[in-house]
């Protein structure tokens, strides 16, 4: 299963693909994964997730800084460092236990 900070990232890119007005179908195509995998990717129930190239490919298609994604607590988006954000892809793909 996904941990609940896994989760959160999910969340967010949904609702900034929802924001951009861009359908699941058309995001999958962006990402070459079925409409299918895409469901499971954004459901709870399911263990799928983003890899982070899938991450770093959504943020360059839709104008988005990585930190947005990954540091959920923080809108003010201040400067990261490399360290943080290397952390927090770390954190990002850690598996639940």
């Amino acid at each position: 299963m996904k941990t609940e900070y896994q989760q959160k990232v999910i969340n967010r890119i949904k609702s900034i693909r929802e924001e951009k007005g861009i359908t699941q179908l058309a995001f999958a195509k962006l990402l070459d994964i079925s409409p299918g995998q895409m469901g499971n990717i954004d459901s709870y129930k399911q263990p799928h997730k983003y890899t982070i190239k899938q991450i770093v490919t959504i943020c360059d298609s839709l104008g988005v800084n990585i930190e947005k994604v990954l540091f959920l607590e923080n809108d003010s988006l201040e400067d990261f460092s490399v360290r943080e954000v290397v952390n927090a892809i770390i954190r990002y793909q850690e598996s639940s236990k």
